[in-house]
């Protein structure tokens, strides 16, 4: 047995010894891989609603600049640049995207639309990218071992929803991953008191802020932090005080400049942002959960979405980690609490908790999924890797060696399943959501799938003229044009769209497209004396009365399919 511990040690201090390059290398791969299947994705329902967002803060800077008599209305494919005092979407910014912005008016040619939707992905996942590398570094330090760094990098990375919505989400994904990066800054802000922290630190919080207000209540926690850990330690000094200062000053002067809806009033704004967050009263849709349609969300919403959707090691460790950083927080003294790595992991327990306790108290109305509180995955990853590092740090040989494997497992697991349903991670449920979970909760929300279904249309049908698609509803013929907008030309050359009302079906199509989410909600609806969706036929009749061509299916559901009217 002591052979056997010698051996293990041995190969693991020859593992540590390369750990930079095998770190190096593995971001590599996971970056080429992310690129190379960005092509893949079409466009989600928002995209061009944040477009026109990001172009309303162009506006400002162009008409500061240079006069407002030069401010674009318009990119160059033809996406609105709202006024900022006509864009009700103003509370959430899109800051990130300012390095790219230049592409908005480039000349992209025939195929604009497409090309500007597959800069913007690329550009998002490689922000993303940017947030599973700070997670790495996060995990290490809070752990003092590389490798917990990098079962967190991949925790992110191999979650299904997060690696397909990691090229495209360009709120709550890219929320998220600024956040983690502002995390980092502030660990070394509080552990180091430096000014050029206290700066980075602030600036990267004031783009989290810009996207979503909740990267205002990220950088008050962690300034309450810095306050409590200088006090119980005693650090207290005139660099330590102006270091906070200077954080506090440069975050208002950061956000202020990242968002010209500020500029007329800061408070009104703050306040606009804060109270459209909380509730998004102004949504008319309904979310599909548990076979049932709900507007407001019922308390359960969220961390039963968070369950289903979560693999499940992942799911079981996130839960764990919870467990034993309350446990060790009741066995450690305060002063011992601040000193180590454990005041993160109280600040990541509150961060996360503040917040879904706030949904299921005051249950608001929300979209889809659990996307609005994706900015907490960082955090329930690193509770998550606090726990593994618990269990292994309390066991000893085989048994080490089994926990271990079965974390490879998941991975493995994981990367399986993205490889096996891609393009179409979006819709990755769990085994606890059941063997079809099509018929309980959402699939494709957001009609990215819609393009895939198209190409997948012509190639299998092989047409030789022109056809002609639409849908029943209005909410699949939004996601229609926008699949239709950014095909490749020589798909798009074969295929148009006919005219169609809300409750009469186009006599000129040959191809109808159906939306699993708003059929849903359609019948649940007529059932229950509710919303009219769809107003025709159900479903089951669709099925009865025409061929199915083409279907989209994943993770056991077919989720958007085209039946043959012609």
């Amino acid at each position: 047995m002591r052979i056997l511990f010698i051996a293990e040690d041995f190969m693991l201090e020859k593992i540590n010894q390369k750990s930079k390059l095998i770190v190096a290398v593995l971001f590599i791969l996971m970056t080429l891989a992310g690129i190379l299947a960005t092509t893949s994705y079409g466009m989600p329902w928002d995209e061009r609603m944040e477009i026109r967002t990001l172009g309303t803060s162009v506006r400002e800077y162009i008409g500061l600049f240079v006069g407002e008599e030069k401010m674009p209305y318009q990119t160059s494919t033809g996406i609105a640049m709202a006024d900022v005092s006509d864009n009700p979407d103003v509370d959430h910014g899109q800051s990130v995207y300012y390095p790219i912005s230049p592409i908005l008016f480039a000349d992209l040619g025939p195929d604009g639309a497409r090309t500007l939707m597959l800069v913007f992905h690329a550009y998002t996942f490689l922000i993303f990218m940017a947030g599973v590398f700070f997670l790495y570094l996060i995990a290490k330090f809070l752990t003092g071992d590389w490798k917990y760094g990098v079962v967190a990098s991949l925790f992110m990375y191999l979650s299904p929803r997060f690696f397909a919505e990691g090229h495209y989400n360009s709120k709550d994904i890219m929320t998220m991953a600024v956040i983690i990066i502002s995390f980092f800054f502030a660990i070394k802000f509080i552990e180091t008191q430096k000014f050029r922290y206290a700066v980075t630190f602030a600036a990267v919080s004031a783009v989290a802020a810009n996207m979503r207000i909740v990267g205002l209540f990220f950088f008050g926690l962690a300034g309450l932090l810095y306050l409590i850990y200088l006090t119980v330690l005693k650090k207290w000094n005139r660099k330590t005080f102006l270091a906070g200062v200077t954080a506090v000053v440069s975050f208002v002067g950061f956000y202020f400049v990242l968002t010209p809806p500020a500029w007329a009033s800061p408070v009104k704004f703050i306040q606009y942002a804060f109270r459209r967050s909380a509730n998004y009263t102004d949504w008319p849709g309904f979310v599909f959960f548990q076979g049932a349609v709900h507007r407001p969300v019922p308390w359960n919403y969220i961390p039963v979405m968070i369950a289903v959707t979560t693999p499940i090691l992942i799911l079981l460790l996130i839960i764990i980690g919870n467990l034993t950083t309350i446990g060790q927080v009741f066995k450690t003294k305060a002063k011992d609490i601040f000193s180590g790595p454990l005041k993160y992991f109280l600040m990541s327990f509150l961060f996360v908790w503040v917040f879904l306790g706030f949904a299921m108290i005051k249950k608001p109305i929300l979209y889809d999924n659990w996307r609005h509180f994706y900015f907490l995955y960082g955090f329930l990853l690193i509770l998550a890797i606090g726990g593994l590092a618990f269990i292994i740090g309390k066991l000893k040989g085989k048994v080490r060696w089994a926990v271990t494997a079965l974390v490879a497992v998941q991975l493995i697991a994981c990367a399986t399943t993205i490889v096996l349903n891609h393009p179409f991670q979006n819709v990755y449920y769990n085994f606890l959501a059941g063997a079809h979970p099509g018929e309980k909760y959402e699939m494709d929300y957001w009609n990215v799938s819609q393009v895939n279904l198209l190409m997948k249309l012509v190639d299998e049908t092989k047409p030789k003229s022109t056809i002609y698609i639409c849908a029943m509803d209005w909410y699949s013929q939004d996601g229609l044009v926008k699949a239709y907008n950014i095909l490749p030309a020589k798909y798009k050359e074969l295929i148009q769209l006919a005219d169609y009302n809300y409750r009469e079906m186009s006599d000129r199509a040959d191809y109808l497209v159906i939306n699993l989410k708003p059929q849903q909600i359609s019948e649940y609806s007529k059932n229950e004396g509710g919303v009219d969706w769809i107003y025709t036929q159900s479903l089951g009749e669709y099925a009865e009365a025409y061929p199915v061509v083409v279907s989209n299916n994943a993770y056991g559901s077919d989720f958007m399919t085209i039946y043959k009217v012609k």
